[in-house]
């Protein structure tokens, strides 16, 4: 059971430090209009895409599994929710301290959650029924894919 709770605080730390990383990243890159790769988004659609998915997405499936009995989720189009909500005009520092702030206020919330609560379910069409460790596991991956496309962006424009 300790190394269960100690993998969960882990998990935690990183979701509390990831924002960080993301800025340092980010705001080492020279160019940060060119796409991370070719026919892609730029950096500031990844960062605004990273924010909207997590508000939007993680964050509000993981408040569904507490707040519902057994809640199932939908599907979502990430390039349909660009197409129609992303801003490009809308300064990137806003998008990280917004994506800083999600992070912060998640991993605080995750942490005030009794034990029992991670073992709670929710179920997408696409991937089953899963508990909410294994959502904010998802939630992870999903920033750690993005980190790891700005941080090679931030190696190759240096």
């Amino acid at each position: 059971m300790e190394e269960l709770l100690e993998y969960r605080q882990r998990m935690l730390n990183k979701l509390a430090e990831a924002p960080g990383l993301v800025e340092t990243a980010v705001f080492n890159i020279k160019d940060q209009t060119q796409p991370l790769e070719a026919g892609g988004w730029n950096i500031h659609q990844v960062v605004a895409h990273m924010r909207d998915v997590n508000q939007h997405v993680y964050l509000l499936r993981l408040h569904r599994i507490i707040d519902e009995e057994n809640p199932m989720f939908e599907n979502f189009d990430g390039e349909a929710w660009m197409a129609e909500h992303y801003q490009p005009l809308e300064p990137i520092r806003n998008l990280v301290s917004e994506f800083r702030e999600q992070c912060r206020s998640t991993a605080d919330w995750l942490r005030s959650l009794p034990l029992e609560a991670w073992n709670l379910p929710g179920k997408h069409p696409s991937f089953g029924k899963h508990s909410l460790q294994w959502w904010v596991e998802r939630t992870l991956a999903h920033i750690s894919e993005h980190l790891a496309q700005l941080e090679q962006k931030e190696v190759s424009s240096q």
